[in-house]
């Protein structure tokens, strides 16, 4: 609206005149121009139709006095206008006249009608000292009652404090109204902020229409009011529920129970809603206030920040993460389904217990007998309690026609929306983000998690050792193992448990195959591991050998003066017999090699003879030197000479 302030707006003139080119939604003052008694409308309308027919039957008759007279008793009677009877009660037929002949002066006004007291605003006598001294003591976090207050205020009194002269009930009365018209200050004062945001402020107006399924995701968490068997401890106990929750269609995606204080549920629940939906949404709303981080990790839950820890793994999968700010109920549009979740859910399992201590049922009552022997508890395990809500979200919630979902069922809404093409799941990038992990030393039996053991042929080589590995907590029967440097190792598998004496079990003809089997294969791998260890030691030690054989040869050869030292004790002077002994390893050291002829093959012609070998042979004469001839080796003739065969 141009050149036209909100002040002229709001002048009290019936002939305020609008520019022509005014924009409609501009603000338009509708401030009444005269106070009216609003609180008694009722009446004022129903004396305002008595009056109406009364003056047409009037305008109508034959005898006016007779008329009367038919309306005097109609009304006296309840017949006409029995509602404003009941209020006004019985009336003469002057005081019935009065009533028209002033409807008619004041131009037919149904509020002129009205006692002028109904439109005056009375206070009830009630000091300022005490309206003070009651309001210092009601608004208070301790939210102390009305009832409290003002027996403190009389105690005070009769103590001489002040003077107190208004009776207890007025005191009440007063108490209660003021409430009522200052019911902002009263409950900020005693419940705080919070409670003035949720319940007092308005709130943001959502049109849900605008929404697609698979745009926003929204998770939020529920302690159930039932005991679940922790598959950990054996006992039973409470657990949180994560869910996550289809905005646009108010479907439950993804869901899981929370028995440990670890931010991983959450993700496990988004996991999950991912492979249930096919593909990834294009937002994902958590809350990270105090009271959703206090059902997740209880005592720890000021130590731990959503944001962080979470944060960077949506932007990874490209979803966008969003974060309700803390004290922010209106963020909580999953809030509606857990209450319907309660009453149609929880309160059938045998092992309900209650929200809170109102709501506990009979059979936990102190010293209810009854009611425990007739009605007993049993807690579902985990898988139980998965396998219930998943049939209760698929064929009870879903199936159910929701108010904000034009006559349709949140099955029919999530089912019928068609997959993003450019968003579908690769399960890959699942398992690596968002799977749990564990570190564990690894043992001969394999990988110990939860009380299971987990086997592979490949954790053979790192026995002892270390390792990551990563599960789901809704599928025990594989975990990914890693080593400490983040190298994939294998997919390790669930081991079965065999018969302690299998010889015992003959009418299980199953376990004894799986027996057998599992014995072969562990005789198989003992003999592929001695064949490999077999292969490695030859063929490292041929290695080794290689490399160190001319080092080796060369050592041998030389002379090594390390560990080369005298005799301490000096050997004994050679005797003739040592001498001798020397002497001929002399000879046979300088002998030449002489080549051995069979007789058979040496030549003597054809003429000769072989000569006989005789077994006595006479005395050889000496060679004399002229014998010897010239080209023979000078060291052989010295050899012959030093020995006396020769002079």
């Amino acid at each position: 609206m141009k050149n036209l302030k909100v002040e002229e707006l709001r002048k009290p003139s019936h002939k305020q005149e609008f520019p022509a080119e005014s924009n409609h939604s501009a603000f338009i003052d509708f401030t009444p121009r005269e106070k009216l008694p609003l609180k008694h409308d009722r009446e004022a309308r129903l004396i305002g139709h008595f009056c109406n027919l009364v003056i047409r039957r009037l305008a109508v008759c034959g005898s006016k006095a007779e008329e009367w007279q038919r309306i005097v008793q109609e009304y006296n009677s309840g017949q006409l206008v029995p509602e404003l009877y009941q209020i006004r009660g019985e009336r003469k037929e002057r005081a019935l006249r009065v009533w028209i002949d002033q409807y008619a002066k004041s131009d037919r006004d149904m509020f002129a009608l009205l006692h002028k007291n109904k439109n005056l605003n009375r206070s009830r006598r009630v000091t300022e000292t005490e309206t003070k001294v009651l309001l210092s003591i009601l608004l208070h976090p301790n939210q102390i009652t009305i009832g409290s207050a003002i027996n403190m205020l009389k105690t005070q009194a009769r103590l001489g404090y002040f003077e107190s002269p208004t009776s207890k009930p007025t005191l009440r009365r007063w108490c209660t109204e003021w409430m009522q018209d200052n019911l902002a200050t009263w409950e900020l004062t005693r419940k705080g902020s919070k409670y003035v945001a949720e319940h007092i402020v308005k709130t943001i107006h959502r049109d849900n229409r605008l929404l697609h399924v698979g745009q926003v995701w929204v998770a939020d968490g529920h302690t159930l009011a039932f005991d679940i068997l922790n598959p950990q401890t054996g006992k039973a106990q409470r657990m949180t529920m994560i869910m996550v929750f289809d905005w646009a269609s108010r479907y439950p995606v993804g869901a899981t129970l929370a028995f440990s204080e670890d931010s991983h549920h959450i993700q496990v629940a988004f996991r999950n809603g991912f492979l249930n939906w096919g593909a990834l949404p294009e937002a994902v709303y958590l809350d990270n206030g105090k009271a959703f981080r206090s059902k997740l990790f209880h005592e720890q839950w000021d130590g731990h920040d959503l944001e962080v820890e979470l944060g960077g793994i949506f932007p990874k999968l490209g979803i966008e993460a969003h974060f309700a700010e803390s004290y922010n109920a209106k963020a909580k549009v999953i809030e509606r389904f857990f209450r319907t979740f309660q009453e149609q859910f929880e309160r059938f399992i045998s092992s309900f217990r209650g929200s809170n201590i109102a709501n506990k049922p009979s059979t936990l009552m102190r010293n209810e007998k009854w009611a425990k022997a007739l009605f007993k508890s049993q807690p579902p395990t985990i898988d139980e309690a998965i396998q219930m809500i998943g049939f209760y979200i698929r064929h009870v919630y879903g199936e159910n026609v929701h108010s904000s979902l034009n006559g349709q069922t949140p099955w029919q809404v999530f089912s019928s929306a068609p997959l993003p093409q450019d968003r579908l799941v690769q399960p890959d990038r699942l398992n690596f983000m968002m799977l749990a992990t564990e570190r564990k030393a690894i043992r001969c039996e394999g990988i110990v998690f939860n009380k299971l053991l987990y086997w592979h042929e490949a954790l053979i080589d790192h026995i002892g050792k270390p390792a990551i590995f990563r599960y789901d907590f809704a599928d025990a029967r594989w975990i990914l193992v890693y080593d400490t440097k983040d190298n994939y190792i294998c997919q390790a598998e669930l081991r079965r448990s065999q018969h302690p004496f299998i010889h015992i079990d003959k009418s299980n003809p199953v376990a004894h195959r799986e027996l057998n089997k599992e014995y072969t294969h562990i005789k198989k791998l003992q003999r592929l591991t001695e064949q490999h260890a077999r292969d490695f030691v030859i063929s490292n030690q041929e290695a080794v050998d290689r490399l160190l054989e001319p080092y080796l040869q060369a050592a041998i050869a030389s002379d090594n003066p390390t560990f080369k030292q005298g005799s301490m004790i000096a050997p004994p002077e050679p005797g003739a017999e040592q001498f001798m002994e020397n002497l001929e390893q002399e000879l046979v050291k300088d002998l030449p090699e002489l080549e051995f002829v069979p007789p058979e093959q040496q030549n003597y012609g054809s003429d000769e003879q072989v000569p006989v070998q005789d077994d006595n042979p006479a005395e050889e004469p000496k060679l004399q030197p002229e014998e010897i001839e010239d080209d023979d080796d000078d060291s052989f003739y010295s050899m012959l000479k030093t020995v006396g065969i020769i002079d």
